[in-house]
């Protein structure tokens, strides 16, 4: 199995290496801000299962997350951006540490996260993402 990741991890240092165009580069995708494609699917655990369109997203995330303030995000030294030379595909992925307040507690976790972004009629927009708070180590 380890010798099929070689050629994968190949292709792809390859395709991030290669000049970039189209909507979903590596500069679109780290300036943020881009639109969420109204067919997203999305998992998080607050939600329980996944949810399919964006309007269902935000429905659900606004039950699950609308009474959180303070809320800060950082990526980790593990965060990359993985494009296709012709910028119609990228993903995104790492390890964010993250904070809010919610009901009077402060709360702060790492999580894994991944997004999915495909350019639809010439903008790069969001159609996946998942997140899943990493488990604490074992205290000796």
């Amino acid at each position: 199995m380890p010798l099929i990741l070689v050629p994968l991890l190949i292709l792809l240092s390859v395709s991030s290496a290669s000049a970039q165009t189209g909507p979903c580069t590596e500069s679109a995708v780290n300036q943020g801000q881009l639109p969420v494609a109204d067919d997203v699917f999305s998992f998080m655990p607050p939600f329980g299962k996944p949810v399919v369109g964006k309007a269902q997203a935000r429905a659900v995330g606004a039950k699950a997350f609308g009474e959180r303030t303070n809320i800060t995000r950082s990526w980790a030294g593990d965060h990359r951006i993985v494009t296709n030379p012709s910028g119609d595909m990228a993903y995104e992925y790492g390890t964010m540490r993250m904070g809010y307040d919610e009901a009077g507690k402060h709360t702060d976790f790492e999580a894994v996260l991944l997004t999915v972004y495909q350019a639809r009629n010439g903008t790069c927009q969001i159609v996946a993402s998942t997140m899943h708070p990493l488990e604490e180590s074992p205290k000796n």
